[in-house]
């Protein structure tokens, strides 16, 4: 299916019948958008198949860098943390280079291989101290909720002050790959928490769901949510708590409305793709089709 999408784009593109005569840059530009389109856990997949299309493996050289750091903390990749047996994620929000990553609660930054996926070494990381009692507990506190609602999710914290304003980046991704029954899926949310000592805490959710199905076809549920709410800030524990809370009702009401949706689509929007009456413009008689069904 990939193969013929992108020969699709590459070749017909403004009506030009071959690729050779699109730019180096074009070429460049749908390539990456590809890759970075590439569903769950069929990453390498479409490299593969963009790889062998193109025929060209200095392209595929140059731009793999860049464009496999953007797919793996977009996809907020989880890895094996090298000080504990806990698992955190590759995010935007963990990044001190380009190749390495805050792993916050092993109190680490490793190094990360965007090509091979893997964890090539760390080193030690101090944290602030101010932030540390607040992110510490939130990564508790959702760590709790993850295990108990993502069969497969992971959360990682990170904190920072500035001046007396204090903020809070909650990552959850959570992933399930069956390519065996031709389906893959992410669960992603970042929360971006802001507030100040004993005041209120100002929420700001992206919570994003992607599921691939492939089976004689190509279905993708592709849904995105922004959610804002607030809640009580007291101790570390109790802000964590509250926060918790907070994060919990929002992201199940996003379920709730998730499933209400597609329940309801079957009379409503795939209804309306089909065809009230056939192109005859007459109801079947089916009585008379298994009547001469029967005849035969």
């Amino acid at each position: 299916w990939y193969q013929r999408r992108v020969r699709g784009v590459l070749l017909v593109h403004r009506g030009k019948e071959t690729m050779s005569e699109l730019s180096r840059d074009e070429i460049i530009k749908y390539t990456k958008s590809f890759l970075l389109n590439s569903p769950p856990g069929e990453f390498m997949e479409v490299v593969q198949d963009v790889r062998t299309l193109l025929q060209d493996d200095v392209l595929i050289n140059e731009i793999a860098p860049a464009t496999f750091r953007e797919y793996n903390t977009d996809q907020m990749l989880d890895v094996k943390s090298p000080n504990g047996s806990h698992q955190f994620l590759i995010t935007k929000f963990g990044e001190l280079s380009p190749n390495e990553y805050l792993d916050p609660r092993g109190k680490v930054a490793v190094t990360f291989d965007h090509i091979e996926q893997k964890v090539k070494g760390s080193r030690p990381h101090d944290l602030d101290h101010d932030v540390e009692p607040y992110r510490a507990s939130l990564d508790e506190a959702l760590t709790n909720y993850v295990n108990e609602h993502f069969q497969y999710g992971v959360v990682t914290v990170y904190g920072s002050k500035s001046g007396s304003t204090y903020t809070l980046h909650a990552c959850i991704s959570s992933a399930k790959f069956n390519p065996g029954n031709y389906w893959n899926g992410r669960w992603r949310s970042v929360w971006k928490i802001t507030f100040k000592a004993n005041d209120v805490a100002n929420l700001e959710g992206s919570l994003r769901t992607l599921v691939h199905y492939y089976e004689d076809g190509n279905v993708q549920l592709n849904t995105k949510f922004a959610p804002k709410v607030s809640a009580n800030v007291g101790n570390p524990t109790q802000t964590a708590s509250e926060l918790t809370k907070a994060i919990k009702k929002a992201e199940q009401d996003y379920h709730t409305a998730v499933e209400n949706t597609y329940t309801s689509m079957g009379d409503t929007t795939f209804k309306a793709l089909r065809r009230v009456l056939p192109i005859t413009k007459q109801k079947l008689d089916w009585e008379r089709i298994k009547n001469e069904k029967m005849k035969n």
